[in-house]
């Protein structure tokens, strides 16, 4: 079944208890993200989706993404960028489920490029819960 996801972060306190500070090293020599920036998923069947993403720094190895109507603190954690956050889904026969799936993202903070592990958190669109599957993901910033 073909699926549309919606790009959109949860802005509930799901969320917030999700993104709370992980433990990492986070290097000084990493480049930071700031600006505005267009986060390109393609999933595993070639389909590919755009979010906006507003990026602010929040401290040393810490960068807070408002896409959409929320937004979530990704980390630098073994020089890796690291977001977690829960999605909403829309499915092929247009029903519209909140927070259906959480996503694990990590991207290099030097190529901005990385995957993003999509897990249903309820069954949604003819899929059990647990159900997972990987997204390439490639940011670029906007001018």
């Amino acid at each position: 079944m073909v699926m549309a996801f919606a790009r959109v972060f949860a802005t509930t306190a799901i969320v917030a208890a999700l993104a709370v500070c992980t433990d990492g090293a986070a290097s000084a020599d990493a480049p930071t993200m700031n600006g505005n920036y267009t986060e390109t998923a393609t999933t595993p069947s070639g389909q590919t989706f755009n979010s906006s993403w507003t990026v602010n720094s929040c401290g040393d190895g810490c960068v807070f993404i408002k896409a959409g109507v929320g937004g979530s603190q990704a980390r630098l954690v073994d020089g890796q960028w690291v977001l977690d956050t829960m999605n909403n889904v829309t499915c092929s026969d247009g029903a519209y489920i909140l927070y259906a799936t959480s996503s694990h993202m990590t991207w290099d903070p030097n190529t901005l490029a990385g995957t993003a592990q999509q897990t249903y958190l309820i069954p949604a669109c003819g899929h059990p819960a647990g159900y997972s599957y990987t997204d390439q993901i490639q940011i670029k910033q906007s001018s």
